[in-house]
């Protein structure tokens, strides 16, 4: 069949949940994001809205079952596939390579589906929740720190994204590595890559995880992977494979924004991290790091989980949903 980017990846094994209407955004500089709003239904009460961002390769769909959860809790859900990737505009000719020109583009993108789709949609109070690269914008809209928005010095602030009451990141890429010199060194040479013309040019050596069950470092539930796999066998154009030297010159750029003092100051959002105690993928130390560097971030561990929480086990996604019911159930007694 011919899909366009407003039709939904439908498989037996995940149908799309009932109501659910998927449509594009244009974004006005020859980019489109993907969008699409999950009514919750009229049979369970209303608690509020969640934007649900996705991580680096994955797409709508992939969520369905999240979508479900979020359902049950009271909450209508609304998501996109970032740019770049999905079913979204591309970059480069090659749709395969991920690549970003710059993590400014992903903020502006969530923004304005906050400010057309999920307010003028939804009634709140209204939480953000993103797994993995998505935490990073997440961070930086939280934050102020990127985007057409000014950044809080003084200046006005987005009173939309200040109306969110509450973010919860589940093994947020806020870190790459362990260590300063790692670090360092892996932000100099992406730069010098970037200064060399190397901008569009794969990463070479970069396993991509979903392809096979045996060996991965995402999940350890087998019909959770097997689920993803066939959504892309559906739809191979919604797929990307290695990051390209400008995507990580992007992403070490944002990282370096959310460690900045002033991230300290305009970020006033409660954040809830949940980390992955066996998480391959980031450096899952930085969480506790953050969560004691910054007075409105805190964190907890899922011992056991590999880097992918809510596509594990029930075992780890039962104490995920713990964890996320206490943190909005706290958020929405403070708001009274």
């Amino acid at each position: 069949m011919t899909r366009t980017p407003a039709d939904f990846i439908s498989i037996p094994e995940n149908p799309v949940p009932s109501g659910a209407n998927c449509f594009t955004l244009d974004r006005g500089d020859d980019h489109f994001v993907r969008v699409a709003v999950f009514p919750c239904p009229d049979t369970i009460p209303v608690r509020g809205a969640i934007t649900l961002v996705t991580g680096r390769s994955e797409f709508i769909e992939k969520y369905f079952e999240v979508v479900g959860d979020l359902h049950q809790r009271g909450f209508h859900v609304v998501m996109m596939d970032w740019r770049g990737q999905g079913l979204s505009s591309r970059y480069l000719e090659d749709r395969y390579k991920g690549h970003v020109a710059s993590f400014d583009d992903f903020v502006g993108d969530l923004r304005h589906v906050m400010h057309t789709v999920t307010k003028p949609t939804f009634d709140g109070p209204y939480f953000l929740m993103g797994h993995s690269m998505g935490g990073v914008p997440t961070l930086q809209l939280l934050g102020h720190t990127s985007g057409a928005t000014p950044n809080g010095d003084g200046e006005a602030r987005d009173p939309v994204i200040d109306e969110i009451l509450g973010a919860i990141l589940v093994a947020p890429m806020t870190q790459f590595f362990p260590g300063e010199m790692k670090r360092n060194y892996v932000y100099w040479l992406t730069k010098a890559a970037v200064a060399m013309g190397f901008t569009n040019r794969r990463i070479l050596g970069i396993r991509e995880y979903s392809l096979a069950f045996a060996g991965n470092a995402l999940t350890s539930d087998q019909k959770r992977h097997a689920r993803f796999k066939a959504l892309q066998d559906a739809e191979p154009t919604a797929m990307i494979f290695s990051p390209t030297y400008g995507w990580l010159n992007a992403a070490t750029t944002a990282i370096q924004q959310i460690h900045h003092d002033n991230f300290k100051t305009t970020m006033r959002t409660p954040v809830l991290i949940i980390s992955a105690e066996n998480d391959m993928l980031i450096d899952a130390t930085d969480h506790k790091a953050l969560a004691q560097w910054h007075p409105a971030i805190s964190y907890i561990t899922i011992k056991g989980a590999l880097h992918e929480v809510l596509m594990e086990d029930d075992h780890y996604r039962d104490q995920f949903w713990v964890a996320f019911d206490t943190f909005i159930n706290e958020r929405l007694s403070a708001r009274g």
